[in-house]
């Protein structure tokens, strides 16, 4: 959407400008703690996918499709992402004796790179962020120069010399696509919230490794979408921010656009490189 003089519309225009002006101890308050749940929950549910998982993601996001009334995109989104949480369980719970942990990483590649895609697809068509789109694409091609092994002594996803170098970089431009997405496809008050989904697994790698960052990524996602489907009117209100409203505004300039594109699609040209050919 653009203005009479042809210029895209700033984020106050575009989604009103509600009364909280200033990011204040409340509103700091409001947000670390949204965060820190969404960590704490993350966590949680990787270490237990059968008895954290099931009922906090899966049956939680279940009843927010069901009752929340949630629009297209976040419907779908929150949908490929249940589809996923139910696969961990089915994995560990060994249900299909085809599932083993080699293929649940292929399957969680694959959904990694549904959810870029349904992000990049919006960005083209309906935000109009053709240049972050482009990075989109680069982020899901990226997804195949991932990899590690598993570590037999422990449950655990090891990546080690170039396979960790690899994900790092991988992280970051993910960490910043992503944020751009968000910011053009929601409000201010709900990219604040998104510093909490995109901050959380990355903490998580601090404390268990980079191993589960994709785990982690996904598991903060889906329940923080579920708080965030649930109560939309109540973050509009409580977390909207002039300051940050106007860096975003800055992060969307077309120059900053072009400087991001550019840092994505070549660091995932390096890392495909980096796999395939070197």
């Amino acid at each position: 959407m653009q203005t009479k003089t042809n210029r895209p519309l700033t984020m106050m225009e575009k989604w009103g400008n509600p009364q909280q002006k200033q990011f204040g101890i409340t509103q700091f308050l409001i947000w670390f703690t949204f965060s820190a749940t969404a960590l704490g929950v993350a966590i949680l549910t990787a270490l237990q996918p059968v008895w954290a998982n099931l009922p906090l993601n899966v049956v939680c996001g279940v009843l927010v499709l069901v009752f929340c009334k949630p629009v297209k995109f976040e419907m779908m989104k929150l949908s490929t992402l249940l589809i996923l949480r139910t696969l961990v369980a089915v994995v560990v719970l060994g249900v299909f004796s085809f599932l083993t942990k080699d293929v649940y990483v292929v399957i969680v590649k694959l959904f990694l790179i549904i959810n870029i895609l349904e992000a990049t697809f919006t960005d083209f068509k309906k935000n109009n962020q053709i240049l972050n789109g482009i990075s989109g694409i680069a982020l899901a091609a990226g997804v195949f120069a991932l990899s590690g092994s598993w570590d037999a002594a422990n449950p655990m996803y090891v990546l080690e010399g170039k396979t960790l170098w690899i994900s790092i970089t991988y992280i970051a431009a993910y960490t910043l696509w992503n944020w751009i997405f968000v910011t053009g496809e929601f409000s201010t008050s709900v990219s604040i919230m998104h510093f909490g989904f995109l901050g959380a697994p990355i903490i998580g790698c601090f404390l268990f490794g980079p191993g589960y960052w994709v785990l982690f990524r996904a598991n903060s996602l889906t329940f923080g979408g579920i708080m965030q489907i649930a109560g939309k009117q109540y973050w509009e209100e409580s977390l909207h921010n002039e300051k940050i409203a106007k860096f975003i505004d800055f992060t969307h300039k077309k120059s900053m656009q072009v400087l991001f594109m550019i840092l994505n699609v070549g660091s995932m040209a390096a890392i495909l490189l980096a796999t395939y050919v070197f």
